[in-house]
């Protein structure tokens, strides 16, 4: 064997061979994983990882990031809640000063577990610069609610450039005990607004429910409970085309014009739809889709 094959390792950050005997003495063979937070999206990354060939340090909140920037990790999970400002802005200066202090003083890569919105993203960018960003950040935000689910969670979302997403998915692959069936990849801008869309969408849902089930109760006639096991076992349900925007689509009806089609704001103009507000005022989320292009922005 040569001294070359004696000394190279896997560098677990970039997953790539380097013949540095250091590293092979710093890494002893178990990559070297960082997580920050004191929440279920820390919990669920600190057990997904095999002990046998991972080593994890997991630190409740920023005031252990110094003992953490001196184990030099490999990679560090970001878990940490990022508070509302009182405009529902996200106050993310302490966030970004932990990405920074990482990218600064490590050679770790990040991945971002809690969520955060584009706007964090441009901030994040001109703090840490483009290579350490297109490189180093992977976003991983979870849609699930509790440690088990984020577990056994069947799709995973993660945001980053080719070269991060291949070297994160191997980390996946051969560390964790995820067993997940599908991952859904894109840019981390991409990732951002999918993970924001798809909670405004369980809210929307949530809401119609909400309400649909008040308005069945107020007019009578049938159980709720059972109504909405009808809905949930018809095709149209999980129908991906609803999520195409209607000025789309329009432009396939032959009986709209190129000048209707560009016109559509988004509203709903079905009449059974407006049957069925007609019949309850309890339906205000109905009535903000009929109604839209009549809301002021």
């Amino acid at each position: 064997m040569s001294k070359a094959e004696e000394t190279a390792v896997v560098d677990s950050a970039n997953l790539k061979l380097v013949e540095d005997a250091p590293v092979k003495e710093a890494l002893k063979g178990r990559l070297k994983v960082g997580v920050i937070g004191d929440n279920y999206l820390a919990d669920a990354t600190r057990v997904s990882f095999d002990t046998k060939i991972t080593e994890v340090n997991h630190v409740s909140d920023a005031s252990a990031m110094a003992e953490l920037v001196q184990w030099k990790p490999n990679i560090v999970f970001i878990c940490t809640d990022i508070p509302l400002l009182k405009n529902d802005a996200l106050d993310d200066a302490e966030f970004i000063n932990h990405v920074t202090v990482i990218a600064k003083q490590t050679q770790a890569g990040v991945c971002v577990k809690t969520t955060i919105n584009n706007e964090t993203l441009e901030r994040l960018v001109a703090s840490v610069g483009v290579e350490w960003y297109q490189n180093k950040l992977v976003y991983s935000p979870e849609v699930a609610e509790t440690a088990e689910e984020v577990l056994n969670g069947q799709y995973i979302l993660l945001g980053g450039s080719p070269k991060a997403l291949d070297a994160h998915r191997e980390i996946l692959a051969n560390n964790t005990y995820f067993s997940m069936k599908e991952v859904v990849a894109g840019s981390l801008e991409v990732i951002a607004y999918a993970k924001l869309g798809l909670a405004g969408f369980k809210a929307v849902k949530q809401t119609f429910f909400n309400q649909f089930h008040n308005a069945i109760l107020d007019m009578g006639g049938a159980n709720p409970t059972h109504v909405r096991r009808v809905i949930e076992g018809h095709p149209d349900f999980t129908k991906a085309s609803l999520a195409i925007p209607t000025f789309i689509r329009s432009t396939v009806d032959g009986e709209t014009s190129i000048k209707q089609s560009k016109s559509y704001g988004g509203e709903y103009a079905n009449s059974d739809v407006k049957m069925l507000t007609s019949m309850t005022d309890r339906l205000t989320l109905l009535d903000e889709c009929i109604n839209l292009r009549n809301l002021k922005d």
